[in-house]
């Protein structure tokens, strides 16, 4: 594991249990099977490399080991199901306030998952539930973060940057996972007592998506606001408004 031997989580209740796997499939679905078996809300899956790590939409991550941070944490909230999505954007919340405090510019979070740099990607989160009858039951958060590497992988350069790349040096992965767990608490603390609506100001702020004429699947619109349960508000151009709840986010054509 290099530099994250030894990790203790620095959270009170996120990062423990942990298993820091050299080379699993991916780590959401070993978080999921742990988490079938009674594991607790916090347990963590790292693993050094990914063989089949996936994104939103079931797009292929891969990343190369040692340089990156791969992590499942196993959560159990109690929300109802039609809220999990908000996991997402309170994770965005706080992956993005972690990672500014080792860069010397500000940390975005493009709607719905992704947390940017200069309009580059450095992290991304992917949500995944399961239900007992009509309740959640638990809830795996995956976070992808390039913290090493000079560029990221190929292909990648025009869309994607990491820490190290815009810091102008290396950086424990170690200290960088001890500050994400930390940032994750404290937001997913506040979105499990008081409800993303507590949340909505702060990343309202943060989200470079608003204020962009974009396309989400077949809507077109200006990315106005952020409704209280986490959908884009979309003013078309014929001055209607529409609330979209996933899809990709794409300069609209013409902006």
């Amino acid at each position: 594991m290099g530099d994250l031997d030894g990790f203790l989580s620095p959270a009170r209740s996120l990062g423990s249990p942990a298993r820091f796997l050299d080379e699993p499939g991916s780590t959401n679905d070993d978080a999921k099977r742990w988490a079938s078996e009674g594991a607790p809300h916090g347990a963590l899956v790292h693993a050094e490399r990914q063989t089949r790590g996936r994104g939103r939409l079931g797009r292929a991550w891969r990343s190369p080991p040692g340089e990156n941070l791969c992590l499942s944490l196993v959560l159990r909230p109690t929300l109802a199901p039609s809220a999990a999505p908000t996991v997402a954007l309170a994770a965005g919340l706080g992956l993005a306030e972690a990672v500014e405090r080792f860069l010397p510019v500000a940390a975005t979070v493009k709607w719905p998952n992704d947390v940017r740099v200069g309009g580059l990607k450095v992290a991304g989160v992917l949500v995944e539930g399961a239900l007992r009858g009509a309740s959640l039951e638990y809830v795996v958060l995956g976070v992808g973060l390039n913290v090493r590497g000079e560029a990221p992988p190929p292909g990648l350069e025009a869309s994607a940057t990491t820490l190290r790349a815009v810091r102008g040096r290396d950086l424990s992965r170690a200290e960088v996972l001890g500050a994400v767990l930390l940032a994750l608490e404290a937001r997913l603390g506040t979105l499990f007592t008081e409800g993303l609506e507590a949340l909505l100001p702060a990343l309202s702020a943060r989200c470079d998506t608003l204020g962009r004429r974009v396309t989400v699947g077949d809507e077109t619109g200006l990315a106005e606001s952020l409704a209280p349960d986490g959908a884009l508000v979309l003013l078309r151009d014929d001055a209607s408004r529409v609330a979209v709840y996933a899809g990709d986010v794409v300069p609209a054509q013409g902006s």
